[in-house]
């Protein structure tokens, strides 16, 4: 089996590469750059090659894995158009030219693309590329073209996340118990640990149906950023201070729980609770 993973180089990328290895799987890996710590038995593809279209052009994937994610942060602004290439752009040219109409396509999409559950409904930049690459890969399913599972993620946490993100930045600063600067932390969450996103994927590979399917990619179970300040702050006995309200909410926030418009996926994986996942994290520090 040739398995593609487009965003290797990232968070979730890595973590499926190390996890999908194996004696009757050819693994291979598009990144914008080739990683510090490339991972054995994965043979990268650099898509800011041009050439790659026509030196590749007889490979074929079985299982195209679309984990590319690029947004800005309070620490790092990228414009739209730079984010509408790396999340829309490039991925479909990428599987529109590897894919096959035995192909499946498994892509990941964030559930802001659905702002207060309304299918569509974007908010931002980043929203808005990831509810294009959607349906331009649902058209292309529903006229045969390959297949195509569309895993809508919230917040996945675990080893190896960016430091700059919002729970390995909060364990750093209950460890050192220093001041952090928050919002008002009155939004709701929903986390799920790394290797329960890899394990939800890997189960979805051998999924047969034709089409397009669309599902959300995490349990039910919701709570806010000052929840989670104080389960961080209980399993570290950290005198952690927390600045609320220095920073203002970003606008595409939930506060009451959404009715998602598509169901849950039903193989979804959670071997780790939010507890057990926050000590693995805290243990990777």
């Amino acid at each position: 089996m040739n398995i593609l993973v487009i965003g290797a180089g990232g968070f979730l990328g890595s973590h499926l590469i190390n996890r999908i290895r194996g004696e009757d799987v050819s693994v291979f890996g598009a990144v914008r750059s080739l990683p510090l710590k490339k991972q054995d038995g994965c043979t990268y593809i650099l898509t800011n090659d041009p050439t790659i279209y026509t030196k590749s052009i007889h490979l074929k994937f079985d299982v195209i894995i679309n984990v590319a994610m690029k947004r800005s942060s309070r620490n790092e602004s990228f414009s739209d158009s730079i984010i509408r290439e790396l999340n829309y752009d490039i991925p479909l040219k990428i599987i529109e030219h590897f894919a096959t109409v035995e192909t499946l396509v498994i892509n990941t999409s964030t559930y802001i693309q659905n702002f207060l559950g309304i299918k569509g409904n974007t908010t931002e930049g980043y929203s808005f590329s990831k509810e294009l690459l959607s349906s331009a890969l649902e058209l292309r399913a529903k006229n045969g073209l390959f297949r195509v599972l569309d895993l809508y993620l919230f917040t996945l946490f675990g080893p190896g996340d960016r430091a700059t993100h919002l729970v390995p930045l909060l364990i750093q600063a209950a460890k050192e118990e220093n001041r952090i600067q928050l919002s008002e932390g009155r939004q709701l969450i929903n986390l799920l640990y790394i290797d329960d996103a890899v394990g939800s994927i890997i189960a979805a590979i051998g999924d047969s149906f034709d089409g397009y399917r669309p599902y959300f990619l995490w349990q039910e179970n919701y709570l806010s950023v000052r929840s989670l300040v104080s389960e961080i702050q209980g399993i570290l006995g950290s005198g952690m201070e927390v600045e609320w309200g220095a920073f203002p909410y970003s606008g595409h926030e939930m506060f009451e729980p959404w009715i998602m418009p598509m169901a849950q996926f039903p193989k979804l994986v959670v071997n780790n609770s939010l507890h057990e996942g926050i000590l693995k994290s805290c243990a990777s520090f």
